[in-house]
């Protein structure tokens, strides 16, 4: 399977598609108005229980906040906490205080013990016994260790290199708190683009394919860092004739149907996916169930689980006349569908109703939360964010600009216009390298612009 990461940027936000053997398999999102803060690490102090959940809430410093599940915490001594997961649909980021530093070779868990490989690194016990021996004298550690799969033909020499940075950042960072125990950050994981590097490109990506100048070098720094084995396979986006990265595969397309709640299928087969606060339920309508159909329209429930980057609980109803016989047979076609998928998952089984459940780590908002807010009956009852129409109007004008355009406006709502450059934000006009005069149409959608040569 080939494998690339399409990343494109502007100064709202960073969208990735994940394309394997030319179709887009999995869209990430960051907007600047609500940067992850996945990673991160943090000096932080309790400051109260939640109410009904065995959880406190921490000060994380410059006034935020996060939650920490199974505390367990008496007092209000401070801590080293890592963001788990982003905040999402009104709750806190989630933390942890059991962190850990990752790099794309291996992952280290302070106060842990051991080395693990990951399943996925098709390693012979000799290349294992050999790295083993290169980590010995790294043993008073005081951490456990994890290769990971991306450590595939890299030298035990490397892969240790690799160990003893993240061991010195660690120790480094205990200092700092030792010294300081006030609320704050005390490193950053660089957000969705430092996830992507470490995480999300599987090992032997062809290429990274990015979009914008500042963040393909901020992506160069990281995987020197970080992702050497990244460095050759980083690349700028060469448009010809000045045409935009998410063209490429379709994904613009394949992005806008991901936000939309029905799937059709060839063949008639129809999805349904609902987003909840508690579970995401996938049901699919389906005339018949024969062994085609299971595999076909398991192989599009996980399709869409990616795309649309479903976390927590998922429910799937697979529908049909004799579908209860079926369900050994969809819930391994399910398991198999999703095996290339690099979030942590597993297929739970089937619940007495009929229901094959997915367990899959949530770190953030879906693709949905992330793009969409509610509102009347658009796509499901929601609307586009702001923040995410200024990203698609802003690479529409740096298409025009790319075309020769020397002076641009765009005709939009007032409230888009406000989103796109609050008064004195020229940073627009700097990325755009030239200027975007705004005309206000009241009458307009908000989700709705015109860019104009003028």
């Amino acid at each position: 399977m080939t494998c690339e990461l399409l990343v494109t940027a502007s100064p709202y936000g960073v969208r990735a598609a994940v394309v394997e053997d030319g179709e887009p398999a999995a869209f990430h999102v960051e907007s600047s108005a609500r940067r992850s803060l996945l990673g991160d690490l943090y000096a932080a102090r309790p400051v109260g229980a939640m109410r009904g959940i065995d959880a406190c809430i921490l000060d994380i410093g410059e006034g935020g906040e996060a939650f920490l599940p199974g505390a367990g915490l008496s007092g209000t001594a401070p801590l080293i906490v890592q963001i788990a997961c982003d905040a999402h649909d009104g709750k806190r980021p989630r933390a942890t205080a059991r962190p850990l530093l990752a790099g794309r070779l291996a992952v280290f868990r302070p106060g842990g013990s051991g080395l693990v490989f990951s399943r996925r690194l098709r390693w012979s016990p000799g290349a294992r016994r050999a790295l083993a021996a290169a980590l010995a004298d790294a043993a008073p550690l005081g951490g456990a260790l994890t290769v990971r799969a991306a450590a595939a033909g890299v030298s035990p020499e490397s892969v240790r290199a690799a160990v003893c940075a993240l061991v010195a950042r660690w120790r480094a960072l205990e200092a700092a708190f030792r010294r300081d125990p006030t609320p704050r950050r005390l490193r950053g994981a660089d957000g969705l683009l430092g996830r992507l590097l470490r995480d999300a490109a599987p090992p032997g990506v062809a290429r990274v394919i990015i979009d914008d100048g500042a963040v393909l070098a901020h992506a160069r720094g990281i995987a020197e860092r970080d992702a050497p084995d990244l460095l050759p396979a980083l690349a700028a986006h060469d448009p010809a004739p000045a045409a935009a990265l998410f063209e490429c595969h379709d994904c613009a397309g394949r992005l806008a149907a991901a936000l939309r709640p029905e799937v059709t299928l060839p063949g008639g087969v129809r999805l349904t996916v609902e987003e909840t606060r508690a579970l995401s339920a996938i049901d699919v309508d389906a005339g018949r169930v024969d062994a085609e159909v299971d595999v076909d329209a398991a192989t599009a429930v996980a399709r869409e689980i990616r795309l649309r980057d479903l976390g927590g609980l998922i429910a799937v109803d697979f529908a049909g006349r004799g579908a209860a016989r079926s369900r050994p047979a969809q819930r391994a076609a399910l398991e198999r569908a999703l095996a290339a998928d690099r979030t942590p998952h597993r297929v739970l089984g089937v619940t007495e109703g009929g229901l094959v459940e997915v367990n899959r780590r949530r770190f953030g908002p879906s693709l949905r939360a992330a793009l969409t807010e509610p509102a009347g009956d658009a796509l499901g009852g929601r609307r586009m964010r702001l923040d995410a129409v200024a990203h698609d109007l802003a690479h529409a004008a740096r298409r025009e600009a790319a075309l020769g355009a020397r002076r641009l406006r765009v005709r939009a709502a007032p409230a888009l216009l406000e989103a796109l450059a609050p008064p004195g934000d020229e940073s627009l006009a700097a990325w755009l390298g030239t200027a975007l005069a705004p005309v206000p149409e009241p009458a307009l959608p908000r989700g709705r612009f015109v860019v104009e040569r003028g």
